[in-house]
């Protein structure tokens, strides 16, 4: 069963402030490509649905998000958590539709454990996670965007992990 995450107006605020903040550092950097008609949705929406993602994710689990802003992005995961005792790396993907499979690009493939969001308005609604495993034998799809896809279709997703699993790893704040 999905689990639906609320965020607070301040979230909402802090969510714009942060994608604003990533949106720029991309922008100035002449080697990424960031515009709308290669990714098919505004970067700066793009940036903000994801921070909304980590937001109610963090919001979940009861940790904070790395607010950072760094040249390239983050190194393909947003969180490090231990899950049920093991140190876990997670990556939080949110889409701007109800999703029908969590998509990552066959290069990106970094966290151990991904997590499948939807965001409208101010609540993200997660369908479901899935370990690098399962993503790494999901079908390999084109993207209409110039890459491949693993794709894993929402029914093959694990419900979340009890927030009460999901702990902060020692020295990652």
């Amino acid at each position: 069963m999905p689990t639906r995450v609320t965020l607070a107006p301040r979230y909402v605020r802090l969510a714009r402030k942060i994608a604003e903040e990533r949106n720029r550092s991309f922008e100035e950097n002449t080697a990424w490509d960031n515009q709308s008609d290669t990714w098919g949705v505004d970067p700066e929406e793009r940036n903000f649905r994801g921070v909304m993602g980590e937001l109610a994710f963090a919001e979940y689990a009861g940790l904070q998000i790395d607010a950072t802003t760094a040249q390239w992005g983050d190194s393909g995961h947003d969180f490090q958590v231990e899950i049920s005792g093991e140190p876990t790396t997670v990556d939080v993907k949110t889409a701007n539709q109800e999703p029908k499979a969590l998509m990552i690009k066959e290069y990106a493939v970094n966290a151990d454990y991904y997590v499948l969001g939807h965001l409208d308005d101010q609540v993200v609604t997660f369908y479901g996670g899935a370990w690098k495993e399962s993503v790494l034998n999901g079908e390999r799809k084109e993207s209409r965007y110039g890459h491949t896809n693993y794709t894993l279709g929402v029914d093959y997703l694990e419900p979340l992990p009890d927030p009460d699993e999901i702990v902060l790893r020692e020295g990652s704040a």
